[in-house]
């Protein structure tokens, strides 16, 4: 008697068809966001690639929309956390913060506003052409606000040298620590035609950099040059000094002294974990513990590898502005997006007052825009007023005069064509 078998085929399971597929529209999308995030890179660097023409050819216009592209698209957010930075750190030269002090500048009340001014002109001199009335504005306002300062001694060359370098280094610095991809030679030789153009405009000499007297090659020369002797001063220079303390609780602590106090420690300390050795000591910051820093690491290398994997670049028109393009129609004036608890600048409306992040700022503490009547300019900002109280409508006639000598300035195209000498501007 036989006895018939039954064989039972293999069946591929629906969930190993199903994982395949997932794997694969994974693997699909990662090779779709690696080829496009890098396209801007490639387009940036065509027009120097294998020697094609060479970096000191770069002209002001290729580099500020090199610079430009940077800033709105590739990395926004290094730029605007370079500048936060490079602003703290003023603090820790002790010259500076001792001007601070004396000026009344560095007091609760006046702190805010001089923060956000501060940053409002830098913002404009990094995102406007320097043949643009906007630049030539935010500059000669810069520079009418530091004359009598320089003039009496109590701004030196190598500070303002410093200030500059350090807008440099900070750029390079975040971008190198923290973003999905590093900056090529092309991308920094730009930094440093921008820096070198804007160093000149403030009228900043170039006399303690090692090239100054026969010349730079290119801007990635310059920009190399300044960012090594910026490092150099400050572990010359920066020193804890009670001035020094003052501003950090000034500007740090004040800022957020509606938190709970195990928070302002912690942000303190995170701010500490941006900076080095000499600086962190300089400004007073505590040390960040080893778990801190990890956490900040971790947290740092998440969005790398989401960037740098996950997320498709940001498209033209999602660019991140530095300021508004256009005024306020009704005011002729520029307003300003919140940068902290007081909304300086601010134009109130229904979105500014109750948007998820206003209300946030409402939770700390924050005033909403259009509270207290005029006290935070609602109206928006005047770059030929902007500044101290003290100075509002000063300086005029000296501005004027001070534009038209950066709009001459503006007709140079092509700062490292030839080598040039040491001092900005002559």
């Amino acid at each position: 008697m036989s006895v018939s078998r039954v064989v039972d085929l293999p069946v591929l399971p629906c969930a190993s068809s199903a994982n395949m597929g997932i794997v694969l529209a994974i693997t699909g999308y990662m090779i779709l966001v690696r080829f496009l995030r890098y396209r801007r890179k490639a387009s940036i660097e065509a027009p120097f690639k294998d020697g094609k023409r060479p970096l000191s050819s770069m002209t002001t216009e290729e580099a500020f929309r090199i610079t430009t592209q940077l800033q709105e698209l590739e990395f926004p957010y290094a730029f605007a956390k370079a500048r936060q930075l490079a602003l703290l750190k003023a603090g820790g030269i002790p010259t500076m913060s001792k001007l601070f002090a004396v000026t009344g500048q560095n007091t609760r009340r006046n702190a805010g506003k001089r923060s956000v001014d501060t940053e409002i002109i830098l913002r404009e001199t990094q995102s406007q052409p320097r043949d643009s009335e906007r630049y030539a504005r935010a500059l000669a306002r810069m520079n009418y606000l530091h004359a009598r300062y320089r003039r009496a001694g109590k701004i030196t060359d190598p500070d303002l040298l410093h200030t500059l370098g350090d807008g440099l280094a900070e750029i390079l610095n975040v971008i190198g620590r923290e973003e999905w991809r590093k900056l090529t030679d092309v991308e920094k030789c730009a930094l440093g035609v921008f820096h070198k153009n804007l160093g000149e405009d403030m009228e900043i000499p170039y006399d303690p950099l090692p090239s100054c007297h026969e010349g730079w090659n290119d801007g990635l020369h310059f920009a190399q040059e300044l960012r090594a002797w910026t490092v150099r001063y400050e572990e010359d220079v920066a020193k804890p000094t009670a001035t020094n303390d003052q501003y950090v609780r000034v500007y740090v602590d004040s800022a957020v002294s509606s938190l709970p106090g195990f928070l302002r420690t912690t942000l303190r300390k995170t701010l500490g974990a941006d900076l080095d050795d000499v600086m962190r000591e300089s400004l007073c910051l505590e040390t960040p513990g080893l778990i801190l820093v990890l956490f900040l690491a971790l947290i740092r290398e998440i969005r790398i590898l989401f960037l740098r994997y996950l997320a498709f670049p940001r498209l033209a028109s999602q660019a991140i502005k530095p300021v508004h393009e256009f005024p306020n129609p009704d005011t002729h004036l520029y307003n300003f997006d919140r940068k902290g608890l007081q909304p300086w600048y601010m134009k109130p409306t229904f979105w500014s007052k109750w948007s998820p992040g206003a209300v946030l700022v409402k939770v700390f503490g924050g005033k909403p825009p259009g509270s207290c009547g005029d006290r935070f300019h609602p109206q928006g900002y005047d770059l030929m007023t902007i500044g101290p109280e003290t100075q509002r409508g000063k300086g005029i006639e000296e501005m004027k005069s001070d534009m038209e000598v950066i709009r001459a300035r503006s007709v140079a195209t092509c700062p490292f064509s030839q080598s040039n000498g040491s001092v900005g501007g002559l």
